[in-house]
This record gives structure tokens, C-alpha cells and sequence, in this order.
């Protein structure tokens, strides 16, 4: 296994411990501050409005699991990771479980490897 995929798969666990706990400080490690993500229903996030979703509670999970990786090395400091995700929560109040496929680019950002952009939608 070469290090980028290593330091990859643990991005990947840390990013699931962190959305799961709803640790703010640890998502916003994780992502770029020009990060751009596209969520299953089409509408254009940026970090800012990622992190508020968990800050506010309007987003919380209780239960997430990643399945399914692909990881492709694009260039230096830039892999692409696609994936299945399985989650419950609550969303603006409401429960909801879903199956989702994701496509995300980790960007090397000083040093660390972080999410600059991320696409998900539901698997039918």
C-alpha cells in the first residue's frame, strides 16, 4: 500500500469519527476553506454552510458507515475517493436514512490532506 493510500483511508476514519460526533473543529481540519460541495438534492455548499449544518444541530448522524472505496491518484497532492456511505440522523427535525454514493477530491493543503470538493447522491 503507498503512504498516500494510507494517509487517505485515515482522512476517510477521521472524517466519519468527526461527522458522527458532530466535532466541528475536526470537519473544519478536514476540509478546505474553498471547499465546494454538491449534496444529494443538487444544492452548492461551501464550508462555511457545511460546518453550520453541524454547529446548529439542523444536521446531526447517528449512525455512518463507508463502504465500497476507490481512491485514484490524480497528480501530486490530489486523490480522488469514491464511496458508499449508509446513514441515519435527523435533518431539519426530521429522521432520515439513506444510501449515497460520494465522490470527493482530497487536496495535500499544507501538509494535511483535506476535501476540496464532494458530490453525493442517493443510490436507487
Amino acid at each position: 500500500m503507498s503512504d498516500w493510500t494510507a494517509e487517505i483511508e485515515d482522512a476517510e476514519r477521521r472524517l466519519r469519527a468527526a461527522s458522527l460526533a458532530g466535532d466541528v473543529a475536526a470537519l473544519d481540519a478536514l476540509l478546505t476553506d474553498d471547499l465546494v460541495f454538491t449534496n444529494q438534492v443538487g444544492h452548492v455548499l461551501g464550508k462555511h454552510d457545511d460546518l453550520e449544518l453541524h454547529r446548529s444541530g439542523a444536521f446531526m448522524l447517528s449512525e455512518l458507515s463507508f463502504s465500497d472505496y476507490r481512491f485514484e491518484y490524480l497528480a501530486d497532492g490530489l486523490v480522488l475517493a469514491t464511496l458508499r456511505a449508509d446513514a441515519r440522523g435527523q435533518t431539519g427535525g426530521q429522521a432520515f436514512e439513506a444510501a449515497l454514493r460520494f465522490t470527493r477530491l482530497w487536496r495535500r493543503d499544507n501538509g494535511a490532506w483535506r476535501i476540496k470538493a464532494a458530490h453525493c447522491s442517493f443510490i436507487a
